[in-house]
């Protein structure tokens, strides 16, 4: 499943973010894969991915997120993306 995130931090600014999101990486590709982020502003950014494995992301961000969000501030939408036409 292809999804779009809007990713906004109030705690840190979009660098700190982009090296937080790295980090983790060896976590997220238990789940999503294909991950491009792009900087809307210092304290938002747009995440698409391919999430493969929904279980395991319920899983892991049932832990993770309210550490994220204590830490950075962090609040998300997500949107599923389909094929238009």
């Amino acid at each position: 499943m292809e999804i779009l995130m809007i990713v906004k931090f109030t705690k840190i600014n979009f660098d700190e973010w982009l090296a937080a999101f790295e980090a983790d990486g060896k976590m997220r590709s238990k789940f999503m894969k294909d991950d491009i982020a792009g900087k809307l502003d210092d304290q938002t950014t747009m995440v698409k991915t391919a999430i493969f494995d929904q279980e395991g992301l319920a899983s892991a961000m049932a832990i993770r997120m309210p550490e994220l969000v204590e830490q950075m501030g962090l609040t998300n939408e997500m949107f599923i993306l389909k094929p238009a036409g």
